[in-house]
């Protein structure tokens, strides 16, 4: 069984002359970036990252080995993850959003809507991606009440109410 990615970063720039790039950290808190190095790239190459200060809404960072702007501008856009079991346990009733990804999509009647494809965040809230199971297009749904009203990781089991609004 091959591990579970779990894109954690992107680097967007490079910033000043000394091989500093700016970087967009996906975690709750960025500076726990620095335990999980070194970092896997989607161009298959390990970074190892060294968090300098924020910088309006991203991070400076150093980058092992990248000594001057031009190295850094070689990096723009590499997404950075890590292997989902580098995570820690989650406590009570803690989740991480990933995995949701996989569990079916019933409604408050137990019957089988759908699957979860993928979380996304475009900037107001997550949201779960649904693909119906009657093949129509997928539609988007917060993760919020009443939209989603249990979740049982367990049995890989999200219970939904679909909204209108938001399947068509």
């Amino acid at each position: 069984m091959t591990q579970k990615k779990l894109h954690i970063a992107d680097i967007r720039t490079a910033h000043g002359i000394r091989g500093l790039v700016k970087l967009s950290v996906h975690l709750e808190n960025p500076q726990d970036i620095e335990n999980y190095n070194p970092l896997q790239g989607g161009d298959g190459k390990s970074y190892t990252i060294k968090l300098k200060n924020a910088l309006k809404g991203d991070w400076l960072a150093e980058v092992n080995g990248i000594a001057d702007r031009n190295q850094a501008e070689l990096l723009r856009g590499i997404e950075l993850f890590i292997n989902r079991d580098q995570l820690p346990e989650t406590e009570g009733d803690e989740i991480y959003l990933e995995d949701l990804v996989g569990c079916e999509a019933i409604n408050a009647e137990g019957h089988k809507i759908g699957e979860i494809i993928a979380v996304e965040n475009f900037g107001a809230s997550d949201l779960i991606e649904i693909k119906p199971i009657d093949g129509s297009k997928t539609y988007y749904l917060p993760i919020a009440e009443p939209y989603v009203q249990d979740i049982d990781l367990e049995q890989k089991i999200v219970v939904v109410e679909p909204a209108e609004e938001f399947m068509a």
